[in-house]
């Protein structure tokens, strides 16, 4: 930026923030805007940008002013001596080389903000109106909802950064409506994040809880990865609970494939319901394997005995 370029800037930028502390008592006013214009050439022969970049819009940096100084509306009381004070900090501060990088960092960070206030805009939504799911951060793709929540998100950051690129076109109460907005969708993210019971999809890798240690059965036909039960007439069984002589659950052996448990309501994995749901990791199903049932023996209804005849009585 040119001299000529950052003195029109430095003029603008007074007269703008003079306007805005229009409003207020001559004397406050001398007080919060003494040596204004040496400020902002400062600033603006170090930062070398625009100073709206730099200390935000005029009305924001009146306001700051404001704030700062403790000046009121019309009508205020006379300031303390004790304003100087701190408007030579606020003043060291915004002079100072750390300030100016933060400030000048700040606005790269505004496109992540967009695509991750949509992730949470659509956690949200999906924890408003699917109460009682198991609702985890990392949405599950292998299932339906899972797949819902992907594209749900995908949409959301979509429109999330649509907006946030066009925020810079919205009139000074509209930014302040989405700034409110912003910090009400951080604060109930926040919620729904401390009450998820786990993280959903990682419970496809399945580790077993400390509490429920494998099942060491020694097989001739090496390691055990799952079971498959089966009723006495060949009918393959779902959701089968297993334990042990003591009420342990019995768990097997981990394997190369990913293995999604039920969640119990509790939050907690299910990890000896039988059959295991289990993925290869290409994606495939573990499918059941043939098995030969053996040949129980035919149910036969036990004869009714039959009173022997008594003999006749001889004479």
């Amino acid at each position: 930026m040119t001299s000529n370029d950052q003195a029109s800037d430095v003029a603008s930028y007074a007269a703008s923030v003079r306007a805005a502390l229009s409003d207020l008592p001559s004397d406050q006013a001398d007080v919060l805007l003494e040596d204004l214009e040496d400020h902002l050439r400062e600033i603006a022969a170090e930062a070398g940008g625009p100073l709206a970049e730099r200390l935000g819009s005029p009305e924001q940096y009146a306001q700051e002013l404001r704030a700062a100084y403790g000046a009121a509306q019309a009508g205020s009381r006379r300031p303390e001596p004790a304003f100087g004070d701190v408007r030579r900090v606020v003043t060291w501060v915004a002079k100072s080389a750390w300030y100016r990088e933060l400030r000048a960092f700040l606005p790269q960070l505004r496109p992540a903000w967009w695509v991750l206030r949509g992730y949470l805009a659509a956690l949200i939504l999906t924890a408003a109106f699917s109460p009682g799911y198991n609702l985890g951060p990392i949405p599950d793709p292998t299932t339906k909802r899972g797949l819902a929540e992907i594209l749900a998100a995908g949409v959301a950051i979509w429109l999330s950064v649509r907006i946030g690129r066009r925020s810079h076109n919205l009139p000074q109460g509209a930014r302040f409506l989405a700034a409110s907005a912003n910090v009400l969708i951080a604060f109930i993210a926040v919620v729904v994040l401390g009450n998820m019971h786990s993280f959903a999809y990682s419970e496809l890798i399945g580790t077993t809880t400390p509490e429920q240690q494998p099942f060491a059965a020694a097989f001739a036909a090496g390691q055990v990865t799952n079971i498959y039960p089966y009723s006495q007439d060949g009918k393959p069984l779902t959701n089968v609970l297993l334990y042990d002589q003591d009420g342990r659950p019995i768990t097997v052996d981990k394997s190369e494939a990913q293995t999604t448990y039920p969640v119990a309501a509790d939050g907690k994995a299910i990890t000896n319901a039988y059959p295991l749901t289990q993925r290869h990791v290409n994606g495939d199903p573990v499918v059941a394997p043939r098995v030969a049932f053996p040949p129980w023996p035919a149910a036969t209804a036990a004869a009714n005995p039959t009173a022997s005849p008594s003999p006749s009585p001889t004479h």
